[in-house]
């Protein structure tokens, strides 16, 4: 018997060893499990020594003769690392890429650059502070807008729940269901954002966007710095010229042009002009045909023989140019067209762009690239599938061959990646002309590749500072084409070196505006003067305000069919003055933009009357919260061809007929902001007012209160001034009363109190805010208030505004006993209701004797965003808006929500007005 147990335990020793090496403790445990549960430690080592089975080392018991298997050491990091290379290497040789990536020469040098690149560098890293001081990072929810990718690209397209604040081309990290994906931020155009996705992104109804809003002034940063002493094809010299004064002299005398066909003289002019060395100012107004006028000279440099590189700042001005230059030459479409990052227009050619090109080119360094990050993925799971529970032996080596292939995969990867890299920028040094956002001069794949010809279209756009990465890209022919008298770069930090190298384009930096202002064009000066865009009476007031009446109307629009038509649209400029409305403007809780309920109500009836009649319709305002109140009015069926944002956003585009709402009227917020009081040409309003009027076609309808709007002495007569001095002697007026009339707006002159008692009967959610002064229709509402059920939180809200003392009106205290909830608040701009899907304004106070101006618009959609334009949000220890309100612990009063401090600034608090200093 003792013979046969030995046995046993023998074999059960040598199947427990038959993997490696395996702990004391769990041998013993094995051979008990296996029923010899007498067998001790000093057993079994006699056991293992007798028959030669294992040796024990550190509490291992190691079979006699074993190695670990050759292919499961860790290979050192530099091994690893060469294998990668080596291979990557042969894979990129059997595509046609050099062993070693070219590396041009240093450019031409400047003594005046080092400290031009320092300055700029120095701004960027200013700005860099202010953006991180307001939100370095930000988490905007997002909701499906269309539910569908674009067909051909890896877009995906959803409407922002909040402000976007990131620049188009920003990195960013899309999460869905808690998974991250790095995406890019294509296009931004109101609250819909668009970007580009990996292709294994799940589709998604739901998502949050979290952006890095650094991330491009790091990276412009940096590059200045890499080139303060020059760097390998940079020009310094082209890169200074593009922002320095142009010595002053007479006209550029040439041969008269021929040329490019299916231009007008001052464009063949300009072409004629561009196509000489040196740096050209093309000056483009609004419809004078720039893009147009760049496409035929990109087309006839490329006759010449000349690479090109076309920039702009923003990828949809690109892609107007790249669509217009394609008309012109479709053959570029070959491959001698290079479109660099992910275009805006998802009808654009996938054969130019360069990651399409480069996929074909380097398509077994692509293959390999998905088959090696299948492998990654799959190591990866099952590597986290071993890390749930303790591991015994077996499963410790398998961690360390799981472990030492992911070590390898990742170094194949990286450099598969480079490979494919030099695979887009040689397709990049082979192409006749490139475009690429302004941007991507700073980043990988345009840098050190030069070219003979740069243009960076839009120019008023893009900072001084980026302007001179794009020029010195060249060879010093350099076109810088734009239109200064339209909206400049955005900046916040306001130290001196960020105004003078952010917040002035290319043209102010070198003086271009100033020159002009003076009747002194520059010699090099290529100014288009006549607009195919606007018709005669919109053309007129644009040029006398903005363009100092050297902008003309091309005879043929007047003829030119009209494609969108409304009832109020009946002259090409129509005013509806808002003055006797005396509506009131509000401003979001803790910020500085502004929105006009009753304006956005008027325009609900505007555009609810020409939905069948008007193809092509924009909506435009200067603040982002009125944008997004008239973006809600959009009607299903007319979201891909009516638009509404802010004036920024439209810059760039057109619409046959324009609704442009300036919301301020002086009450309410007040003053009225800057941009209507310091109008002086070349401030942010002369150009906001430019660029609003000048996206018109055939109708221009602006909405305004048109006495505080003008109210400055004729003496002040600077650009917007103008504008709406001839607005007032041109435009046909339509009365305010008259949009009520036409489509889901009503004019409430009477019996308002029933009207309002029916929607609250029938609605789940009630807000309102009213001002100071009696609420005297308040108690009569009572019952229809207090039976309001709704689901979660507080489903009646009323925010009045107390008095100075911090007393309460005796109706709100009333309404307060039976149970409403009343949450007191200084100061309330508003006065209005949203009841379910209605929305009320008036004038005065609501609930008032005497309301005023009282307007009721039924519309889901505009409710939902009118309620989130309004709703209070917690803070500061203060509660928001479906939150009951607290009292005070002293005398018992209604804690006060302040909004303002003492100085009329925006700010929150919450306290008590008789028992706080």
């Amino acid at each position: 018997m003792a013979g046969l147990r030995k046995t046993n335990l023998v074999t059960v020793i040598q199947g427990a060893l038959a993997n490696g090496p395996i702990a004391a403790d769990d041998l013993l445990t094995t051979i008990h499990q296996a029923g010899l549960r007498r067998i001790d430690s000093g057993v079994l080592w006699e056991t293992c020594s007798t028959h030669g089975l294992a040796d024990l080392r550190d509490g291992m018991w190691v079979p006699r003769g074993w190695a670990p298997t050759p292919a499961l050491q860790p290979r050192p990091r530099e091994v690893v690392e060469e294998r990668a290379a080596a291979e990557a290497t042969r894979l990129a040789m059997s595509v046609g890429l050099p062993a070693h990536e070219p590396l041009p020469p240093v450019g031409p040098m400047s003594p005046e650059w080092p400290e031009a690149a320092r300055k700029a560098a120095a701004a960027l890293r200013h700005e860099l502070t202010a953006v991180s001081k307001r939100r370095v990072q930000t988490d905007v929810p997002l909701i499906a807008a269309t539910g569908t990718a674009v067909p051909g690209n890896n877009l995906r397209r959803f409407e922002a729940q909040g402000e976007i604040g990131a620049s188009e081309g920003t990195s960013a990290i899309l999460i869905i269901d808690n998974q991250q994906f790095q995406v890019e931020v294509v296009s931004v155009f109101g609250s819909v954002v668009t970007l580009s996705t990996p292709p294994d992104m799940p589709m998604a109804t739901e998502a949050t966007l979290r952006t890095d809003l650094s991330w491009l002034l790091t990276e412009q940063s940096k590059r200045l710095n890499e080139l303060v002493e020059g760097g390998p094809g940079f020009n310094a010299v082209a890169a200074l010229a593009a922002v320095t004064p142009p010595e002053s002299g007479p006209p550029v005398r040439l041969a008269k042009p021929t040329g490019p066909t299916g231009l007008n003289q001052g464009q063949r002019n300009a072409v004629h002009l561009a196509l000489t060395p040196g740096v050209t100012w093309l000056w483009g107004p609004p419809g004078t045909g720039k893009t147009t006028t760049v496409a035929a000279l990109i087309a006839e440099l490329c006759e010449r023989k000349q690479r090109v590189l076309l920039a702009a700042p923003t990828n949809a001005a690109l892609d107007v140019a790249i669509q217009s230059l394609l008309r012109r030459r479709p053959g570029l479409a070959d491959g001698s067209l290079v479109r660099v990052g992910q275009p805006a227009d998802s009808s654009l050619t996938q054969r130019v762009l360069v990651d399409e090109i480069a996929a074909t080119r380097g398509a077994p360094l692509a293959q390999r690239r998905v088959e090696e990050g299948h492998r990654l993925r799959e190591c990866r799971k099952d590597l986290n599938a071993l890390k749930r529970r303790e591991l015994n032996q077996a499963e410790e080596t398998e961690r360390l061959r799981l472990e030492t292939q992911i070590a390898e995969l990742q170094a194949l990867l990286r450099e598969l990646d480079s490979r494919l890299k030099q695979v887009r920028r040689q397709v990049c040094r082979e192409a006749t002309v490139v475009a690429a956002t302004a941007h991507q001069l700073a980043l990988e794949t345009l840098k050190n590749i030069s070219f003979d010809v740069v243009i960076l279209d839009e120019a008023s756009m893009t900072t001084a500072a980026l302007a001179m990465l794009v020029a010195g890209a060249g060879s010093g022919h350099t076109i810088i084409a734009g239109d200064f008298r339209q909206l400049p770069p955005v900046v916040i930090a306001d130290t001196p070196e960020a105004q003078d190298w952010l917040r002035r384009s290319p043209f102010e930096k070198a003086s271009i505006p100033a020159t002009v202002s003076e009747r002194k064009d520059p010699p090099r000066l290529a100014a288009l003067t006549e607009q195919y865009r606007m018709r005669q009476t919109i053309g007129d007031v644009v040029s006398t305000a903005f363009y100092d009446n050297r902008l003309s109307t091309a005879p043929g629009t007047a003829s030119r069919t009209i494609r969108s038509r409304a009832s109020w649209a009946k002259a090409e400029l129509v005013i509806v003055d808002t003055t006797s409305m005396r509506s009131r403007t509000a401003r979001r809780q803790g910020s500085l933009s502004r929105y006009n309920l009753a304006h956005a109500q008027l325009a609900s009836s505007l555009t609810g009357g020409a939905t069948t009649t008007a193809a092509d319709l924009g909506l435009i305002t200067p603040f982002a919260p009125q944008a997004r109140l008239l973006e809600s009015l959009l009607p299903e069926d007319h979201l891909e061809d009516w638009a509404a944002s802010t004036v920024h956003r439209f810059q760039g585009g057109e619409r046959d007929i324009v609704i442009y709402d300036t919301v301020d009227t002086g009450r309410g917020v007040s003053p009225l902001n800057r941009w209507f009081t310091e109008g002086h040409a070349g401030s942010e309003g002369a150009r906001l007012l430019n660029v609003a009027a000048s996206r018109a076609r055939d109708h221009l309808v602006v909405i305004g209160a048109l006495d505080a709007l003008h109210h400055r002495a004729a003496a002040f007569r600077d650009p917007v001034w103008t504008f709406f001095a001839h607005v007032i002697d041109t435009a046909v007026p339509m009365p305010w009363q008259a949009a009520t009339s036409i489509g889901v707006t009503e004019l409430i002159d009477e019996d308002f109190v029933e009207r309002l008692r029916a929607d609250i009967k029938r609605a789940i959610t009630v807000d309102m805010w009213l001002p100071r002064g009696s609420h005297h229709a308040l108690p009569s509402l009572l019952p229809e208030l207090t039976s309001v059920r709704g689901e979660g939180l507080e489903a009646v809200t009323i925010w009045v505004e107390p008095e100075r003392d911090g007393y309460l009106s005796v109706e709100a205290l009333q309404a307060r006993r039976e149970g409403v909830n009343i949450r007191p608040c200084l100061p309330i701009l508003e006065s209005s209701a949203i009841i379910g899907d209605v929305v009320w304004s008036s004038s005065t106070s609501l609930l008032g004797m005497e309301p005023g101006v009282v307007l009721r618009t039924e519309h889901p959609a505009f409710a939902d965003a009118a309620r989130r334009a309004q709703r209070r949000r917690p803070g500061a220890g203060a509660p928001g808006s479906g939150e009951l309100g607290d009292d005070c612990g002293r005398c018992r009063r209604m804690l006060i929500r302040y909004e303002q401090d003492r100085r009329g600034r925006a700010g929150l608090r919450y306290g008590c007005a008789a028992c706080e200093p």
